[in-house]
């Protein structure tokens, strides 16, 4: 598709930094809550240094925060070609029956997967093993390190309890570790539900019920919403402008409840929404311009997909953000749902219209990636180095099993 001329102008070589090795976190924290909670206001130009069990402390009584509760599938699988050569298969999303990973993954029967392939001379035709040779991978296409493969099992079990006795946690490529047993717990929020995601969103890893209690207890809602991350969360940038940069897919879902509550605090006196997590961020927001797209074309939508620079489009900035959510729940009543899915391309980045969140909970992320860019466009462009220069002068730990941070506006 051409490049629309509202799409920015941006250097990317601006959204490095240096990141140490050593203060890459290889291994989570024996208490979730007990990681360090960098506090940065947006308004005041101030940054503060807590712990995160202060967060209920922290965030105003009556508010809302949106957490992503996605559930991290054990995807990674390591089998064998019949000659007994090593084979690593990574799933990514499914093919068929359906594209709803949820489906799929209670399915008892075959299902055909989008995938990585790590091993040599393994090419369409080839089939691949467990080493008890329950289950059967299929490769049906394969390029480069990309395929495309067909699951079949002897038992009478899910795919997802197939995947949860053979599979492996898909452990990011910067943890230069073998997953473990308890990675199986702590690479999983504590609220995760709905099964599709090859990562975690790794800002929901820190919370504890105790945390979940002390907001509770200040009347702050939990609204969840769901995108099942992918891969693309942790391709670096390999353009000199982010015009010329392509972003990845997710699939993301929302309920008509999800919806109504967030009209209701959209709409209240004392509004205050936190983002736990760059994919619930990017999940908000996505409803956000699917609902100013809906007005824009008089309500009518037969799928849900957000393009890549929805929040550039200054057609779509004419649309309220309450009555681009508002329209969302018109649409989802004429339509009868009550569960919608669809797909968001939605690139976050210095220079686009935000609005839906007031805070945003968020780990700190690579160098040169688009999840950096987003933390970029929410606190500030002028901000972030501050941020992350500040993380690394207080010894924080980085990345997926690190610290996290609160930024406000």
């Amino acid at each position: 598709m051409p490049i629309p001329d509202f799409a920015p102008s941006l250097n990317t070589a601006n959204f490095f930094y240096d990141l140490p090795r050593d203060n890459i976190a290889q291994y989570p924290l024996a208490d979730r809550d007990q990681s360090r909670l960098l506090v940065f206001s947006r308004s005041r130009r101030e940054i503060s240094h807590r712990i995160f069990s202060d967060l209920p402390s922290l965030l105003p009584r009556d508010s809302c925060v949106v957490v992503n509760n996605s559930r991290v599938v054990s995807a990674r699988l390591f089998l064998k070609k019949l000659s007994g050569g090593k084979v690593e298969i990574f799933l990514t999303e499914p093919v068929s029956p359906v594209h709803d990973p949820a489906i799929v993954l209670h399915h008892h029967g075959p299902s055909v997967w989008q995938c990585m392939i790590g091993g040599r001379n393994v090419d369409a035709g080839t089939i691949l093993r467990d080493k008890a040779d329950t289950l059967e991978a299929l490769v049906i296409s394969r390029n480069g390190t990309e395929g495309v493969v067909k699951l079949t099992w002897s038992s009478d079990e899910s795919l997802s309890v197939v995947l949860s006795r053979l599979g492996h946690v898909p452990l990011p490529p910067y943890i230069h570790r073998p997953d473990d047993d308890a990675d199986a717990e702590r690479y999983q929020t504590i609220y995760a539900q709905n099964e599709g995601s090859v990562a975690a969103p790794t800002a929901g890893l820190h919370f504890t019920e105790r945390t979940l209690s002390g907001l509770a207890e200040k009347n702050v809602t939990i609204n969840p919403i769901t995108l099942h991350v992918g891969l693309g969360t942790f391709k670096l940038i390999d353009v000199g402008n982010i015009r010329d940069y392509v972003m990845h897919a997710e699939r993301f879902e929302f309920t008509a409840s999800f919806i109504n509550k967030m009209i209701n605090n959209l709409s209240s006196d004392h509004r205050f929404v936190t983002c736990v997590g760059t994919t619930s961020l990017r999940a908000l927001e996505s409803v956000r311009w699917f609902g100013a797209k809906l007005v824009c074309n008089n309500g009518i939508a037969t799928c849900v997909t957000v393009e890549q620079w929805s929040a550039y489009n200054p057609d779509l900035q004419q649309v309220g953000i309450l009555e681009s959510f508002q329209a969302v729940a018109n649409w989802m009543i004429d339509s009868g749902r009550i569960h919608t899915a669809g797909y968001t391309s939605l690139l976050i980045a210095p220079g686009c219209s935000l609005g839906t969140a007031n805070a945003l909970i968020t780990n700190f992320h690579q160098p040169g990636n688009t999840l950096l860019m987003l933390v970029a466009a929410f606190a500030g462009e002028e901000h972030w180095k501050d941020i992350y220069q500040s993380a690394l002068e207080h010894s924080y730990r980085m990345l997926s099993y690190g610290d996290a941070s609160l930024i406000t506006t």
